[in-house]
């Protein structure tokens, strides 16, 4: 596995785990934003160290894709969403802030008003988010429902 230690995924998501956890497999890792713009804002992120689209390994960018329509799917239910934005950023000028590849998987409903602003959120509150979402996660791949 190659890391960066200069990443702050890197140390704290994919070796500390210092993160509320949705899912993972051996090539991904999804956990929640812990500065969401909207309740279950969910963040999938490579378990390697690739820094935007340009530079990903094949592999790891279908992963993360396929990764990013199962937590979608499962935030949708979970959180009682009625859509979703999924987002990527590539580079500092297009707000990439991480420099680690990352997709942003983000919960809306109709009828509050589509806005891109950062909640503050403590620990806790995105460990139980993080628990409801794992749950119907775990329910839909148990019945096979990202086939």
């Amino acid at each position: 596995m190659v890391l960066d230690d200069s990443c702050v995924f890197c140390k704290e998501i994919i070796i500390k785990r210092n993160a509320a956890i949705v899912a993972e497999n051996d090539m991904v890792i999804s956990f929640m934003d812990n500065a969401p713009v909207e309740p279950g804002h969910i963040l999938v992120i490579p378990k390697e160290h690739f820094e935007n689209i340009f530079d990903i390994d094949q592999r790891y960018y279908i992963e993360v894709q396929l990764m990013a329509k199962r937590v979608a799917k499962a935030v949708m239910k979970a959180m009682g969403a009625d859509g979703i934005n999924i987002g990527q950023n590539n580079g500092s000028c297009a707000n990439q802030r991480v420099m680690h590849f990352h997709v942003h998987v983000i919960p809306r409903w109709c009828d509050k008003p589509f806005k891109w602003g950062r909640l503050e959120v403590s620990f806790e509150d995105l460990q139980r988010t993080a628990q409801k979402i794992a749950g119907v996660y775990s329910e839909m791949e148990r019945n096979h429902d990202f086939d």
